[in-house]
């Protein structure tokens, strides 16, 4: 992989004085909902979000966050450095009762194909998320979200340190996120030696990264040194901050929905056990062994249930070619044997957003179908790294939402312009 320092766009020391940069940070554009974008725009004038992930509300939103960005630059909100530099960044946070801490080497990688080998995805991508991103950096020319990379890279000791960082804030969650400049150009080729011949896997961002490629293919960008580059961050795979939650789906506008003939239907492929609430059944799926796929249906009125792959379930749709890591996925099973098999939800549908929305959250996954606001819930499992490593080994790629690592990484820390000459 080809690693190269970039100089970074930050919020100038007087925003950062005034404001603080918990204030004008903002979690990745997938992660925000409407309602958290009301508040991040209300935080502080200056939020990144303005940029990263504008309303939509009339105007043009991708033109809007192009002229925001160039009067940020202007009237110094933003500034750009003047050197080039490659950064740790650190974060801080609590997870199960333990404090651990998770390094990552922020530069510039240049983008391959997947083909090459160097840089492989795991999970599939969703059409819209790749239109609304490609409409933004077309726009803007600048590179303000970072790519999650994990790679076998011998990164935790040379990223350790002890000095003061450069920029540090907490978000809502309590994680600290501080940031460490690398200026020493013997620290640069020392990093870029390293993972040089190191191979990688997308964990976050595979929307953000086959964007930065496709437009790096269109003509438009062919006077933009930086649009053969996209901003990423590394993570050694070795690392014990490396943690994966589940992402849980919310099923709506589903027609002649009937959950009782569903699960009846069911029985043909999984064992069904019923609990008495969503957090029961929740719980249980977590403790429950990892011999078979399972996740918790919660579609009221039928009584939540957890559901766990047959053994040797009747006949099931399985795409040609798939590994047998793949189908001993939990998303996997949902997939072929719910969704497919079950709700007639083929994989295209769900690439297009229809039907199945994904959420982190549990609880609110149980509080929309509590309020209506949803006719199911799928509870599910987190895929594990061993899990990402094996499909991924096979050549395989998990389905779409399959992982959601922890804590994510925050825009507004560093950015670059792809008009800048890359060193």
């Amino acid at each position: 992989m080809e690693l190269r320092p970039f100089r970074t766009i930050r919020f100038s020391p007087r925003v950062l004085r005034e404001r603080g940069l918990s204030s004008v940070f903002a979690p990745p554009y997938d992660q925000i909902s409407l309602e958290l974008q009301e508040r991040l725009y209300a935080r502080a004038p200056e939020n990144i979000v303005r940029v990263t992930h504008p309303k939509k509300d009339g105007e043009d939103p991708y033109a809007a966050a192009a002229k925001t960005l160039s009067d940020w630059l202007s009237d110094g909100t933003l500034e750009k450095e003047r050197r080039p530099a490659l950064w740790t960044y650190r974060q801080t946070f609590t997870e199960g009762g333990k404090t651990l801490v998770r390094d990552a080497l922020v530069g510039l990688l240049r983008l391959e194909e997947y083909d090459s080998g160097a840089l492989r995805p795991h999970e599939r991508t969703l059409a819209k998320p790749k239109e609304d991103r490609l409409a933004l950096l077309s726009a803007t020319k600048a590179d303000l979200e970072l790519v999650f990379l994990l790679t076998r890279g011998p990164l935790s000791l040379p990223l350790a340190t002890r000095r003061r960082p450069e920029l540090t804030a907490t978000d809502a969650d309590g994680v600290r996120h501080d940031a460490f400049r690398i200026s020493d150009y013997a620290a640069h080729v020392e990093l870029q030696g390293l993972v040089k011949n190191a191979e990688a896997v997308i964990a976050d961002g595979h929307h953000r990264y086959e964007t930065a490629l496709a437009f790096s293919k269109d003509p438009a960008a062919g006077k933009l040194p930086g649009a053969k580059y996209k901003l990423c961050a590394l993570v050694d795979m070795s690392s014990p901050a490396l943690i994966v939650r589940p992402i849980h789906r919310l099923l709506a506008d589903l027609p002649d929905w009937r959950p009782l003939r569903t699960l009846h239907a069911a029985r043909d492929y999984f064992d069904l056990r019923e609990l008495e609430t969503p957090q029961e059944a929740f719980a249980a799926l977590e403790a429950h062994a990892r011999r078979f796929p399972a996740f918790v249906l919660y579609a009221p009125p039928s009584k939540p249930v957890l559901m766990t792959l047959k053994e040797k379930p009747d006949p099931l749709p399985w795409p040609e070619g798939r590994s047998e890591a793949w189908k001993s996925l939990d998303v996997a099973a949902l997939e072929v044997a719910f969704f497919d098999k079950l709700l007639g939800i083929q994989t295209d549908a769900i690439a297009k957003g229809e039907r199945i929305s994904f959420t982190s959250d549990a609880g609110g996954a149980i509080a929309a179908v509590d309020k209506g606001a949803a006719q199911a819930a799928i509870l599910m499992r987190a895929t594990t790294v061993s899990d990402v490593e094996a499909v991924v080994g096979a050549g395989d790629r998990l389905p779409q939402k399959s992982t959601h690592f922890f804590p994510k990484m925050y825009s507004g820390l560093f950015g670059v312009s792809l008009e800048d000459a890359v060193y």
